[in-house]
């Protein structure tokens, strides 16, 4: 019981920060520390794990992906190819609301860490044209840009989902289906609700230029993710290729003072700091072991199952922000109240919505915390939209397992 009242405190220290509103970056390396200290730590070992942590492959990898995705967006804005695709939609779409439901949504496809960032310049270029607010905009950005994460089969956490109940992917894409068109459904009335509607542009009268138009400015993002989904090069090589093919073909527009000053201004050390900082506090949860006792505490109480179901995946989404973890971590502990002679695939979909709306609540979540930082947002109000949105899909997935069960 005291390491879960720790843990909380953490939680708390967390949260009562950002309502102050301090710099993520710093919130979480603070609360690294504090993990740290509560669980009796050493200094000279909290000092190694956060080197450690900072040192591995994995965090050198997720930096590299990060800047590398700044640098391409900043190129294409360089070349005004986020322009030209900008452009293009707006001539081919009416309404700009489906154009900004759209781009991060198709982008969303592609698997990677932080992905929203992938999106993020383009919506901004729209959203900038329509006076929408920064919230706005990284609302938006968000909530597309996560709804393939129930059904997409390349998500790692589907896989990962598939594997430990040991059943056909196409199984959990059926029963969690309903779960990824309610989130499209919600993100495009709120968009219908919130947002202003723009003026109708014209020009569709021109489709194939503007088709060529969108094409040659999107070829970069295509090629990314060809490489990725069907080449299967891995996304920092292909981030590479991509970005030295933009620069050779764009020299013209693109010279090297114009390199060396994106890679000085457009590269943001902050983000940096942030994405190093919850590396450190997703290795201060392990070498702790403060992240095993949630799954112990709730088995021992005795609590219902569809608590046990919600809580567990929850807590474990918000601590890491991480859809994986709570696969990886949650799962294996809930199996006994998933498979109970056969796999109850709904109770299943509702531990893997709740684990969802703890990761997409979460201050660890990359994607919400470097949108937030690109859009200079403001957090409370950016939950103040997600919350209600979430809460109904928690309240439909509720209502999914009581009727099918």
């Amino acid at each position: 019981m005291t390491e879960i009242i720790k843990l909380l405190a953490v939680i708390v220290f967390i949260i009562f920060l950002i309502r102050k509103k301090w710099k993520l970056e710093y919130i979480i390396l603070l609360a690294s520390l504090l993990l740290g200290l509560l669980f009796k730590l050493s200094i000279g070992k909290i000092a190694l794990n956060f080197i450690q942590a900072i040192s591995e492959p994995v965090t050198i990898r997720l930096i590299g992906i990060i800047v590398l995705v700044f640098l391409l967006s900043s190129i294409l804005r360089k070349i005004e190819s986020l322009k030209d695709i900008v452009d293009a939609l707006q001539k081919l779409v009416k309404d700009y609301r489906l154009i900004l439901a759209f781009i991060p949504s198709f982008l969303g496809l592609l698997p990677m860490p932080a992905g929203a960032m992938f999106s993020a310049p383009m919506v901004s270029e729209i959203g900038d044209r329509m006076g929408l607010q920064a919230e706005e905009k990284t609302f938006v950005n968000y909530w597309f840009r996560h709804v393939w994460e129930f059904v997409w089969p390349l998500y790692p956490s589907i896989l990962l989902f598939s594997a430990l109940l040991e059943v056909d992917v196409r199984q959990i894409v059926m029963v969690q289906f309903p779960i990824t068109l309610v989130a499209l459904i919600l993100g495009l009335i709120w968009e219908q609700r919130y947002l202003k509607k723009g003026i109708a542009t014209n020009g569709r009268e021109n489709i194939l230029f503007n088709l060529k138009k969108l094409f040659f400015g999107t070829w970069p993002i295509l090629l990314v993710i060809f490489l990725v989904i069907f080449i299967k090069i891995d996304l920092l090589i292909s981030l590479i290729v991509v970005i030295l093919s933009l620069i050779l073909l764009s020299r013209s527009k693109l010279k090297t003072a114009d390199i060396i000053e994106i890679i000085k201004k457009d590269i943001p050390l902050n983000t940096v700091l942030l994405i190093a900082g919850i590396m450190i506090f997703k290795k201060m949860l392990q070498t702790t072991g403060a992240i095993m006792v949630i799954p112990e505490l709730f088995t021992e109480l005795g609590i219902h199952p569809l608590v046990i179901l919600f809580f567990i995946p929850f807590l474990i989404g918000f601590l890491t922000g991480i859809t994986s973890a709570i696969i990886g971590i949650a799962f294996p502990v809930l199996l006994p109240f998933i498979v109970q002679g056969e796999v109850n695939l709904n109770y299943a979909m509702f531990a893997f919505v709740s684990g969802y709306i703890g990761h997409m609540t979460s201050p660890m979540h990359l994607c919400l915390v470097v949108t937030k930082d690109y859009f200079k947002a403001d957090l409370g109000i950016i939950y103040k939209m997600l919350i209600p949105l979430l809460f109904i899909i928690l309240l439909f997935a509720l209502i999914l397992v009581v009727v099918r069960t």
